[in-house]
């Protein structure tokens, strides 16, 4: 059954696509994709579907013209010779520069491997300069550490990589070193300014076979800072302290949703014991926690964070355990005049009264929802 007679997503209208071919190859369209004004996140494409998009509030198809099975096979041979091979195993990544666009590309067959499908994010050429962000200043000061551990944690897709990617960048810009990544795969690319760069990417045609084996790896590079793009398990968890506490600035990635609960899952990972507890308060610099809202026009995103900057009273609870009681922590820090930590209400509250992002849209990304509630009907009175 043909999934284009069914679908209800709706399409571009044609004053919205007056930049899309039409006709082409499919590379052709991409482009086309990635240089129009057209705002989206993604590129969908299922084989026998219409190309689609993730935009900020909705998913779209860009024209009523199905992909052919030949098209997306055409294409992944751009992305990976040996995509037949690959496919077989499992869905893959790829990072791809293609003409002036760097992609990171997920191939995948479904329907018992009858079709073929991707997903294609873009990337900066270049990390982009940190104060563009929208992170407050205690978070841009997260580049001037020079050893322990930070931790980026958030959802999948709440642009972790981007943030990662500039603070990086500022890094480089200010000072000498050699910065190590861990990455898969490498997305985008840091160009050398003060600093020393090697990237290494993650995978079996990559430049190391884990995290773990890369963050093993690290310590006898001579490293100033590494990143490790995301901690899977308890040998990548353990291994990124044993860096930290080694003299590197390390920084690392998990996934999720709030403060408190990245915490609880680092410790989790590390064995959960007071040892690594205590270990961890001694070493942890700092965690980001950040989300991406649509914002009110529709046409864009802003970013929303919550920063914890350990302190005395911060590295007692970690070391504890203590976790409900770093939300506490970070609701009194807010409070205080230029604050080293705030809240994701905090942010939120930010954007709300700017105008910038939707009440609806805020309390989804709210890490304290009860707070949240009573925040908005004071926002009512």
């Amino acid at each position: 059954m043909d999934q284009t007679h069914h679908s209800l997503i709706e399409t571009l209208s044609p004053t919205e696509n007056l930049d899309y071919p039409g006709s082409g190859t499919l590379i052709e369209q991409i482009l086309s994709l990635l240089n129009s004004e057209i705002v989206f996140s993604d590129i969908i494409i299922h084989q026998n579907s219409p190309v689609m998009l993730r935009q900020p509030k909705r998913l779209v198809a860009v024209s009523d013209i199905p992909v052919t099975g030949q098209e997306l096979e055409e294409f992944f041979e751009v992305i990976e010779p040996a995509w037949e091979e690959r496919i077989l195993e499992r869905a893959f990544d790829r990072a791809k520069d293609l003409y002036s666009a760097r992609l990171r590309v997920n191939c995948f067959s479904f329907h018992a491997r009858k079709r073929l499908g991707c997903v294609i994010r873009r990337f900066p050429a270049e990390p982009l300069p940190l104060a563009s962000l929208g992170l407050r200043p205690n978070t841009q000061a997260f580049a001037k550490f020079t050893s322990g551990l930070v931790l980026i944690v958030g959802d999948t897709c709440q642009g972790k990589s981007t943030t990662i990617a500039s603070l990086l960048d500022e890094i480089n810009k200010t000072r000498p070193g050699h910065i190590i990544t861990i990455e898969d795969p490498v997305e985008t690319l840091i160009p050398q300014r003060k600093s020393i760069i090697t990237q290494r990417e993650v995978g079996t045609d990559g430049d190391v076979a884990s995290y773990y084996l890369g963050a093993l790896d690290a310590l006898r590079e001579r490293p100033d800072v590494i990143l490790i793009g995301e901690i899977r398990d308890a040998a990548t968890a353990q291994e990124a302290l044993a860096l930290s506490e080694a003299g590197p600035l390390v920084l690392a990635t998990l996934h999720a949703r709030s403060t408190e609960l990245g915490l609880q899952k680092m410790l989790r990972l590390l064995g959960n014991g007071e040892a690594q507890a205590q270990t961890l308060a001694s070493s942890l610099r700092g965690v980001l926690c950040q989300a991406l809202l649509p914002n009110t026009a529709g046409d864009g995103y802003q970013l929303a964070t919550e920063c914890l900057t350990v302190n005395q009273e911060a590295a007692h609870l970690i070391g504890s355990a203590n976790f409900s009681g770093i939300r506490g922590l970070l609701d009194i820090q807010s409070l205080e005049r230029n604050a080293s930590s705030h809240t994701m209400n905090d942010d939120l509250l930010r954007l709300i009264t700017a105008g910038k992002v939707s009440v609806e849209d805020a309390r989804r990304a709210s890490t304290d929802p009860l707070k949240f509630a009573g925040m908005v009907k004071e926002l009512k009175r």
